[in-house]
């Protein structure tokens, strides 16, 4: 949920009407199941109580929300090297969703640097 909001879930209105434009799953990109990676391994702790915790549970919700911003400040230190790499070491905002046009915007990528070699 936290990675959808940091990096996909862009809401756009109509300019003119501010009618809602990403009102269904054809424009508006929630994580699914497909983007879960094929290897996920979870490890959890043994004998880890927490006497204070509700049925002696370990928060699960808030902080994998909060977290997630930490995928947004990885894709903004990445872009800085980009740019680096092309001498282009000035300040830039990059705000969520980072979607992939921000990104590329971001990276000042060109159409003619995208190439498909075989």
């Amino acid at each position: 949920m936290g990675l959808g909001y940091m990096l996909t879930e862009e809401q756009k209105e109509d300019p003119s009407t501010g009618a809602l434009l990403t009102n269904n799953t054809w424009e508006y990109k929630p994580p699914m199941g497909k983007d879960i990676p094929i290897d996920f391994r979870v490890h959890l702790l043994k004998n880890a109580p927490n006497p204070l915790g509700i049925l002696r549970s370990k928060a699960s919700g808030e902080p994998p929300l909060c977290m997630s911003c930490s995928a947004l400040f990885a894709l903004k230190h990445a872009a800085e090297a980009a740019r680096e790499e092309i001498g282009q070491n000035t300040f830039f905002p990059l705000s969520a969703p980072a979607t992939l046009e921000k990104i590329n915007t971001a990276c000042l990528l060109k159409p003619d640097q995208m190439v498909l070699t075989i």
